[in-house]
Formats: structure tokens, C-alpha cells, sequence
């Protein structure tokens, strides 16, 4: 039970450690005072870097001159317009209504409804029938409508298209060339308005509609820069005898019918019928401002389009019309004009975009665009890892695995020095002393795994401690002494004969011990203590004096750099020897 509790102390003390006010200190001041850099790897190779500056290449090309020249990505932009609209209609037109009879109308007759919003219905034919209030005969339009009999009419009353109210009586026509044995053929009656009304002769359109002129008043508001503009700047002697042409008059508010249906609709067969039978065309007012020129150049552009099917492919509900009437009395009698009317419906939209410079605007796309360069080093990355013929190579310099058993030794650095947490440092490196012995009393099993995780730690140490040298020279068996470097030491306690005991393990750390006893004597500036962690941490990392440092050293071919990399291995204990931040990779 003591031993849990001595073991479940010791390995809170890490925690504790961490926690501590020493510790938190520390944290904080290296988050005000230190900086962080990522790692770079340079690739020596063509391929990779010819691909990297094409794509990056291709991502400014396309953020200059697209984003920021054509789309003005330097603008802050504003869409949220607000619009009035106002139409006027000109034109006189004649309509022959029987013989020697003309009827002509004007804005009055052929304006229905006389304002809309946004829209304007111009009337181009229409079919007029006065009817009074009584009984006649249904439309022969409806054949549901012809009867033999009263019995008939009588069961359909509740007909839904029909005129009127079915009275439920057949009227037939007394005609003497029908034979006796024939069926006679009538008509229900209905109560309504009379006579029906008669479309199944559509008359010609009125003449000189294509004359008439549409004038169109535009106000609009960019609310974000307050800017108020409108579509008439021009003189009003111009106004007076200009009319919309896309070549020389682009500008004039006034446009021609017959120069809309030109643009919308080129077939006169299709003109003619959307004349006739009525048709839907669309009129839009775009404004696009650039408010960092002059404002006498924000000016309106017109676009127009047919917004109802052709008449050669829509065989059903053509063109467009719609049913009014006007109401009279005569003598205490109801009488009515019915009209239906068929016309150029025209639908009027606005809309606009004005851009000005904005500092906040230009900095946020060339930050887009930075971010997207970032995307040329991703897809390199892709290809060299897992594409190019030597992605191990890369992978090894890119990646690094950290073991969590070589941390816990690393940890002996950053242990405080005061005489409070002494007590700490002696349990903990007991603690390892345990660990290290009974890891070598293990069986035959045991022996190869601990060989593995001797060798993988004696691999990290040496890599962390002595990259820089690790990088230029490639050990071989005969440079590497197991008898004459720490490591040795611990990867010969790491391999035991099979029925070895923990007595054997002692031995050879009490020899390992006797060792650097000598050394331990050189170093009159530490205490007892400190010599004492010195000799356990030093377990674990590579001595100065090894051989294959030496050799290593000899290499350099320069006695000075040799002497001062002695004398700062001996005052950081044989342990601070830094990589480089930046690793070449020849591909």
C-alpha cells in the first residue's frame, strides 16, 4: 500500500511541477519575450519548383488583373439602391371600325390602367361589344352550350363557362329547310349581359402604334455614399428630338415602339402578332457608378428583352390581354361597353452598383490573395510527399516523432535549481534508476522490445543533441563504441542474457557509475549533488570524448571551433548542441 502511495506521488510531481508558480512564470515570459518561427525545408528540385511558381504565377494573374482591375477589388461597393420611376406615352392612333368609320384614340384610350408601378400596359387592339342587361342565347364559342331540349339545359345550369346564368330553357331557331326527321340544334338561354361577347375574329392592330413613344423618368439613391442621380442630364432641346437608338443615342429616355420590337423581336411575323394578340417586354435600367471619376460619367445603360413565349412554339394563351368595361344607365336601364384589350405590357427593373476607394476593402483582398499563394506550397507539398520519386527523403525532414519517454528525460533540463524542489530532483532520478533496472530483468520477449527502445532513444538523443554533425556524416559500426560512450553503456544494460537477474542489472549501472567517476572529479565547481545528476543524466546522451565525436570533430579541420565547442559542451554538461532551423533536401 506504501509503495502506491510513494508511486502515485511520484507521478504527480510532474504535475505539481508544471503547475507551479516557477513554471507558470516562466510560461508568460516567454510568451512576452520569445518568438516562434515555423521550420523550412528547401527542395533542390526543378520539377517541384517550376510547378510552384506557375501555379503562383497563375493565382497573381488571375487576383491582379481580375480581382482587382476588372472586379475593382480596391472599391467598396454598394447595391442597395433606391429608385422612383415615372412613364409618359405619346402617340395618336385610328382605328377603322366599319365602313367609312374611323376611330381614333390617344394616351387616354389606349393607357390602361392610367398608372402602374414599375409598369405600363400600352393597348395595340382590342374587341368592343355593348351589351345590356337580359336573356339571349349562349356563345356559340361554348360547345357545351347546344341543347335539344330543355332537360338539357336544366341539368347543366351550374355550366362554369358560361356567360351567364342558365336559365334552363333550349332556344331553338324556327328554320323550314330542316327537314321533320332531322334533330333540331339550339342554344341555352342565359340571364346576364347581352349579347355575348364575340373574339373569334380578331381585328387588325390600331395603326401607327409603332409610332407612339415611351418616355421614361428615372430618380435613384445610392444611400451608402449619398450620391442622387437621374437619367435626364442632357439639355431639353436635345429631349425634344432625340429617341433611343443603341448607336448614336444611348443616352435619350425617350424610346420608339417600333425601335423596341426591332430589338427584341426581329421576325415581323412575331411583331405583327405581338401587335395583334399582345406580348410581354422587359425594360431594365442599370446604373454603374464609378464614384471615384467625375459623376457626370455615372450614367444609366437600357437593356430590353421578350418575356412571353413566341407565337411559333406556344399554342396555348397567347400573347396578352385582359377584360374592362364601362357602365351607363338609359332610362332606368343597364347598359355597359365591354373591352377586351390586347397591348405591349412593358415591365420596367433598376438596379445599379456604385464603388468607391476604401483603404479597409483593399487590404482584405490582398490578404484573400496572399492566402491564396498558399495554396501553390500545399499542392507542392502534396506532390512531393506522395507523388515525386524521392517523397521519402522529403517526409523524413518534414515530419519528426517525438517519444514521450524522451521528453520525461529532456524534463531534467527544465527542473528548478532551488533548495526546495532538491528533494524532487533526487526522487525523480531514482525514479528513472527504478525504471531502467527493471525494465532489464524482463525475459527473453522483453529483451528485444527493450532493444528496440533503447536504440530509438540513443537515435533521438543523438539527433536533438548533435543534428548539426549527425547531418554531415553518415556513423558506421567501426566509429561507434559501445565501450567508450554512455550509450553503450545502456544499450549493453539493455540487452541481457536470457536468465539474467536484476543483480546483473546493478552491476553494470554500478560500473557505468565507476566510469565517470573520474570524470565527475573533473568538474571541482560542482557540488556533490550536481555531480551526481550530471552522472545520471549524462546516462542518456552522448559524451564529448567518444569517438565518434572525436572523429567528427577532426572532420571540421579546425582546432579552434574544436576547443570552443569542448569548452560549451562541458559547462551545458555535454548536452547543448542546437540544429539549425533550416534543412536542405536534395530531391
Amino acid at each position: 500500500m506504501a509503495t502506491r502511495d510513494s508511486s502515485a506521488k511520484l507521478h504527480c510531481e510532474p504535475l505539481r511541477e508544471y503547475c507551479s508558480f516557477s513554471n507558470v512564470k516562466s510560461v508568460v515570459r516567454g510568451f512576452v519575450y520569445e518568438y516562434e518561427t515555423p521550420k523550412i525545408v528547401t527542395i533542390h528540385s526543378i520539377s517541384i519548383a517550376l510547378m510552384c511558381r506557375l501555379i503562383q504565377l497563375l493565382i497573381l494573374i488571375y487576383g491582379v488583373i481580375y480581382l482587382m482591375i476588372h472586379k475593382k477589388g480596391y472599391q467598396e461597393t454598394d447595391t442597395s439602391i433606391i429608385s422612383s420611376i415615372t412613364l409618359k406615352v405619346k402617340g395618336i392612333g385610328y382605328n377603322q371600325t366599319g365602313q367609312n368609320k374611323t376611330l381614333v384614340i390617344d394616351g387616354a384610350d389606349y393607357i390602361v390602367p392610367p398608372q402602374e408601378n414599375n409598369a405600363l400596359f400600352l393597348m395595340t387592339n382590342f374587341i368592343r361589344t355593348d351589351q345590356e342587361h337580359g336573356k339571349c342565347p349562349e356563345s356559340p364559342d361554348e360547345k357545351m352550350s347546344s341543347c335539344t331540349d330543355n332537360d338539357y339545359c336544366l341539368a347543366n345550369q351550374n355550366f362554369q363557362k358560361a356567360n351567364g346564368k342558365w336559365t334552363g330553357i333550349c332556344l331553338i331557331k324556327n328554320n323550314s329547310f330542316v327537314n321533320a326527321s332531322e334533330t333540331r340544334q339550339g342554344r341555352c338561354e342565359l340571364e346576364g349581359w347581352c349579347p355575348v361577347e364575340n373574339d373569334r375574329n380578331i381585328p387588325f392592330p390600331i395603326r401607327d402604334a409603332l409610332n407612339f413613344t415611351i418616355f421614361v423618368k428615372n430618380f435613384i439613391e445610392f444611400p451608402r455614399f449619398k450620391v442622387i442621380r437621374k437619367n435626364i442630364q442632357e439639355d431639353a432641346a436635345y429631349l425634344k428630338r432625340c429617341h433611343y437608338d443603341q448607336g448614336e443615342h444611348k443616352g435619350c429616355p425617350i424610346f420608339r415602339v417600333g425601335t423596341l420590337l426591332d430589338i427584341v423581336e426581329s421576325d415581323p411575323f412575331e411583331q405583327l402578332k405581338m401587335l395583334q394578340l399582345g406580348g410581354v417586354i422587359r425594360l431594365k435600367i442599370h446604373w454603374n457608378c464609378n464614384l471615384d471619376k467625375s459623376l457626370n460619367l455615372c450614367k444609366p445603360e437600357y437593356s430590353f428583352g421578350r418575356l412571353d413565349g413566341p407565337y411559333k412554339e406556344q399554342s396555348f394563351s397567347h400573347g396578352f390581354n385582359f377584360r374592362f368595361a364601362s357602365h351607363w344607365k338609359h332610362h332606368n336601364r343597364s347598359y355597359r361597353t365591354l373591352t377586351k384589350a390586347y397591348g405591349l405590357r412593358f415591365i420596367i427593373s433598376v438596379s445599379g452598383l456604385a464603388g468607391r476607394f476604401d483603404v479597409i476593402t483593399l487590404t482584405l483582398n490582398i490578404g484573400s490573395l496572399i492566402g491564396i499563394l498558399g495554396l501553390a506550397t500545399f499542392i507542392c507539398d502534396i506532390v512531393a510527399l506522395y507523388v515525386h520519386r524521392q517523397s521519402d527523403v522529403y517526409r523524413q525532414q518534414k515530419f519528426q516523432d517525438v517519444d514521450l519517454h524522451f521528453q520525461q528525460i529532456e524534463s531534467l533540463k527544465t527542473l528548478p535549481t532551488d533548495s526546495s524542489t532538491e528533494q524532487t530532483r533526487r526522487r525523480y532520478l531514482n525514479h528513472i534508476d527504478d525504471t531502467v533496472l527493471n525494465n532489464h530483468t524482463a525475459d527473453n520477449g522483453d529483451a528485444t522490445q527493450n532493444v528496440e527502445t533503447a536504440s530509438k532513444t540513443e537515435f533521438q538523443l543523438e539527433e536533438v543533441n548533435q543534428r548539426s554533425l549527425y547531418d554531415n556524416l553518415q556513423p558506421t559500426p567501426k566509429q561507434i563504441s559501445q565501450q567508450s560512450t554512455p550509450q553503450g553503456a545502456f544499450i549493453n544494460i539493455q540487452r541481457p542474457k536470457s536468465g539474467s537477474t536484476s543483480s546483473n542489472g546493478s552491476s553494470l549501472l554500478s560500473s557505468i557509475k565507476q566510469k565517470y567517476a573520474t570524470r565527475r572529479s573533473q568538474l571541482p565547481h560542482l557540488s556533490s549533488e550536481e555531480n551526481q545528476l550530471y552522472d545520471k543524466s549524462n546516462i542518456f546522451f552522448v559524451d564529448e570524448d567518444t569517438p565518434e565525436l572525436n572523429e567528427r570533430n577532426e572532420l571540421r579541420g579546425r582546432s579552434d571551433e574544436n576547443k570552443q565547442l569542448s569548452n560549451s559542451s562541458s559547462t551545458n554538461h555535454g548536452l547543448s548542441v542546437r540544429p539549425t532551423s533550416t534543412v536542405e533536401t536534395l530531391l
